[in-house]
C-alpha cells in the first residue's frame, strides 16, 4: 500500500456515470403469396463499449512514441435501423432470401484520437516520464451511416435420386457501404468506417450416405479497416480479405 501511495500519488482518477435508455421497435410482416413473404421493421439499438475501455489505465508505445489513455467517459453508441427483406419459400425444402437495411448511428466511438502533447518536468501527469509522447485516447467522436444488402440461399435436395438426396446447400452474401463524420469539414470517405467489412459470404455443402457425411465449408471476406488512426493516419491498421476453407469428414 505504502509503494503504491508513492508510484502513484496525485494521479488518482474517478468517474461516474449512469443512464437509462428505451429502446422502442416496430415490426410489420406481410404474406403476398403463401410462398412470398415481405418484412419491414424498425428498431433502436445501443452498443455499449468494452469494460476493458471504461477501467482507467495507461498504456505506453515507446516504438510509436504514444501513451494510449482510457477514457473512462466513454458514453454509448446508438443506431436508429431499418430492416427490410423478401423470403421465397419453396418445395420440398429450400428458401431464398434478399434483404436491405439503414442504419444511422451516433455517438459513434472512435479511437486513437490525438489528445495531445505530453509535458516535461516531474509535474506532467505520469511522473516524469513520457515527454513529448503524443496522447492517444477514445471518444464519441460523430456519426456513422451503414447501407447494406444480404442474400441468403438454402436448399435440400431430397428430390433428386439415389445418393443425391441427401445433399445440401447454404449460401450466403453481405455488401455494405459506409460513410462517417467524426467532426471534421471533410466527411470519411465510403467505406473508411473502421470495423464495418464490405464484403463477406459463406458457403456450405453437406452429403451423408448411410453411416458416411461430409461437409465443405468456405468463409470470405474482403479488405477492411481494422482502427482509424486519425491522430497519426500512418498508423491505421487493415486487414487484408481472407478466404478459410473447412473440409470435414465423419463416419
Amino acid at each position: 500500500v505504502g509503494s503504491a501511495n508513492r508510484d502513484y500519488a496525485g494521479n488518482e482518477r474517478r468517474s461516474r456515470d449512469t443512464y437509462t435508455d428505451l429502446f422502442p421497435s416496430l415490426h410489420a410482416n406481410y404474406d403476398i403469396t403463401p410462398q412470398l413473404k415481405a418484412r419491414l421493421s424498425w428498431s433502436v439499438g445501443i452498443g455499449r463499449p468494452g469494460f476493458n475501455e471504461l477501467v482507467p489505465g495507461e498504456t505506453a508505445s515507446v516504438a510509436a512514441q504514444t501513451v494510449t489513455v482510457n477514457n473512462v467517459g466513454l458514453k454509448a453508441q446508438y443506431a436508429e435501423n431499418w430492416d427490410a427483406s423478401l423470403e421465397y419459400f419453396f418445395e420440398p425444402v429450400g428458401q431464398f432470401t434478399v434483404g436491405w437495411f439503414h442504419k444511422d448511428i451516433r455517438d459513434f466511438i472512435v479511437r486513437n484520437l490525438g489528445g495531445g502533447t505530453i509535458g516535461s518536468g516531474a509535474n506532467n501527469g505520469f511522473n516524469g516520464d513520457y515527454a513529448n509522447y503524443t496522447i492517444l485516447t477514445a471518444g464519441n467522436a460523430g456519426s456513422a451511416t451503414v447501407d447494406g444488402w444480404e442474400f441468403s440461399y438454402q436448399q435440400q435436395f431430397t428430390f433428386l435420386p439415389g445418393l443425391l438426396k441427401t445433399l445440401a446447400i447454404s449460401a450466403n452474401y453481405t455488401a455494405l457501404s459506409t460513410y462517417g463524420n467524426f467532426g471534421s469539414a471533410t466527411p470519411i470517405p465510403k467505406n473508411q468506417v473502421s470495423d464495418f467489412i464490405p464484403n463477406t459470404g459463406n458457403v456450405n455443402v453437406s452429403w451423408r450416405w448411410k453411416k458416411f457425411g461430409v461437409r465443405v465449408r468456405e468463409n470470405y471476406h474482403g479488405d477492411y479497416i481494422r482502427a482509424v488512426n486519425l491522430a497519426q493516419p500512418h498508423r491505421t491498421t487493415f486487414r487484408v480479405r481472407r478466404e478459410v476453407i473447412d473440409v470435414n469428414l465423419s463416419y
